[in-house]
């Protein structure tokens, strides 16, 4: 096997050679304690989100309400978890992907276990329990309000309107006469000791007669 690719990772060399004895020894190798898959619970506030488990760009598993949990294979690639709820802004963690302390002990004690289920990802190990917080939409900043100061300033006077302007050429037409009030008739009435009074109407008062 050419090692010339693993020279860039201390770690990959290591399992390569690892690989390679556990194949020389033909069967002395086991699995790795802590299994292929492991359990992430994911708790928000608000509770009640909806939680997507992504890898890679593809949905891999999901939780349809917080608190909640997802079984998940065990890879070397991260994970991002997304939590969204009505009313809040979605919330992204990325849980990194690293190895896990077994795999760390199988090595210092030359132990070939670790070697046959590296490649299945079976030595990584997520961050199992992941706390987000959700920000309420529109709970930026408020804008600072400017205090309203009353108008203290003299109304200037308000000048009548003048005469309408005329169009040149054109003739004002004269306002419409007023018809005098009609003059009320009035007549003279004498008493039988020779007064004499006037009134208005056609007829004289009670005991006076028309004078002639």
């Amino acid at each position: 096997m050419d090692l010339s690719r693993f020279a860039n990772g201390g770690l990959e060399l290591t399992r390569a050679l690892a690989i390679l004895t556990c194949s020389a020894l033909a069967g002395g190798c086991a699995s790795v304690f802590e299994g292929t898959t492991q359990d992430i619970s994911v708790t928000t506030t608000p509770a009640g989100a909806h939680c997507m488990f992504l890898r890679n760009g593809e949905m891999i598993a999901t939780v349809t309400s917080t608190p909640g949990k997802a079984t998940i294979q065990k890879t070397r690639d991260d994970l991002v978890i997304v939590c969204s709820k009505r009313g809040y802004s979605a919330a992204t963690f990325v849980n990194k992907s690293g190895l896990a302390m077994v795999a760390y002990a199988n090595v210092l004690t030359a132990g070939l276990s670790w070697a046959v289920d590296s490649s299945r990802g079976a030595d990584n190990k997520y961050q199992g329990q992941v706390d987000l917080a959700l920000a309420p939409l529109g709970s930026g900043p408020a804008e600072p309000r400017l205090p309203v100061v009353p108008d203290r300033s003299p109304t200037p006077p308000v000048s009548p309107p003048g005469p309408m302007p005329q169009a040149r050429g054109s003739v004002q037409a004269p306002a419409p006469a007023i018809p005098p009030a009609p003059v009320e008739r009035q007549i003279e009435c004498a008493a039988s000791d020779g007064s004499r009074i006037r009134v208005t109407g056609a007829a004289c008062p009670a005991g006076w007669t028309p004078a002639r």
